[in-house]
């Protein structure tokens, strides 16, 4: 099998534009592998710039139109939305854990210092704790 070569650096840039930086539809218009297109845009710092750019501009795009179905009251749009860019005021369906020491433990259950050196006791306390914790 024959090695294939992209015919010249202005026909890729101007297929990388016209396929908004998608590199399989490149890829499909010269007949390769994307991988191909990944080499030849890894090696030239202005077409990986020219791609990186192509990339933000969909992107934006895509940005605006969730925006637009948004405003026109998708709720589909809207629980999107709240889901990717609202976690912090709880809208989110992932539960986060934060870890926490044994002393945070020891506090939230009201418990008092624990000997660490009988390590039955210790071992039977965090299996306590764990234990509450997942109630």
């Amino acid at each position: 099998m024959s090695r294939k070569k992209i015919p010249n650096r202005a026909a890729l840039v101007e297929a990388l534009r016209a396929a908004d930086g998608n590199m399989s539809s490149v890829a499909r218009r010269f007949d390769c592998h994307r991988s191909l297109i990944w080499q030849y845009v890894d090696r030239d710092e202005e077409l990986r710039a020219l791609t990186d750019e192509l990339t933000e501009v969909f992107i934006d795009e895509a940005e605006s139109q969730l925006y637009k179905h948004i405003r026109e009251g998708n709720v589909v749009a809207c629980i999107f939305y709240l889901k990717t860019r609202a976690r912090h005021r709880g809208y989110s369906e992932r539960l986060e854990l934060i870890p926490l020491s044994r002393r945070d433990i020891e506090v939230e259950l009201g418990a008092t210092t624990i000997d660490t050196t009988d390590q039955t006791e210790a071992i039977d306390a965090d299996s306590t704790a764990i234990a509450l914790l997942e109630q």
